[in-house]
């Protein structure tokens, strides 16, 4: 806009100039606010051009973890992805959290069509021994014990007709990361990953989401991994 004002001006008063219909000092005048105006264009460019250039650095530059890295997963998202999904994966050590935060929710989106694979490990096997010495202040035998309530309130007859499907498997080794899906195998896809952590508590887990549409690359290699151990994992129960 700055450079079309600025030429309407000069051609204005260049053409007065030209026909003598205007005082030497209006042309003066003239002259100098257009400079004017050519002289805060200038500057606003060069400092669009450094905004642009400041720009590309931070684009081009590592970025930091903390940008990528969260400590805990969004209750609500959670809440979110089980009521409006049509598939819902869930996969960890134990699940304890997530087992008894969501359950009804998980209970009623099964009933009115959900599909939910869920992936834990296998009740008082090694793995849960192995799970308990990277845990704090958890036994094996209070894990499992804990677990097989979750999965026996979880997977409960329901009265009625039930849509959806839950299928829960069990697994002979301790995973290293929890995963929470939605829809993974349509366009809209979403993976929440959450790394397993030595003795640490549950909140400081770091946490990272990827979709299909913006990782495409890494989205389809967690499916994969999820797909893998869901085949290798045992079938605990299943509803209806």
């Amino acid at each position: 806009m700055d450079l079309y004002v600025t030429l309407v001006a000069a051609v204005t008063f260049g053409v007065l100039g030209l026909t003598g219909n205007a005082s030497q000092e209006v042309i003066t005048s003239g002259i100098l606010a257009i400079l004017a105006l050519v002289a805060i264009s200038l500057l606003r460019s060069r400092s669009q051009s450094e905004k642009i250039d400041q720009s590309l650095i931070e684009i081009k530059a590592r970025p930091s973890a903390d940008r990528f890295f969260s400590e805990v997963d969004d209750r609500d998202e959670i809440r979110e992805m089980i009521s409006s999904s049509r598939e819902v994966w869930l996969h960890g050590w134990t699940l304890g959290i997530h087992l008894v935060s969501y359950a009804d929710e998980i209970r009623r989106a099964v009933t009115a069509g959900l599909h939910v694979k869920i992936l834990v490990i296998e009740p008082n096997s090694m793995a849960m021994t192995i799970a308990a010495s990277e845990a704090e202040n958890h036994s094996a035998d209070e894990l499992s014990s804990n677990l097989e309530t979750n999965l026996r309130r979880l997977s409960a007859p329901i009265e009625g007709t039930v849509v959806g499907k839950l299928e829960i498997k069990t697994l002979s080794y301790v995973p290293h990361n929890t995963v929470i899906a939605s829809d993974p195998s349509t366009k809209h896809g979403k993976i929440v990953m959450r790394i397993a952590t030595f003795r640490a508590d549950h909140w400081q887990r770091p946490t990272f989401t990827v979709t299909r549409q913006n990782d495409p690359g890494w989205y389809d290699f967690f499916k994969t991994q999820f797909d893998r151990k869901w085949e290798s994992g045992r079938l605990y129960a299943s509803l209806p």
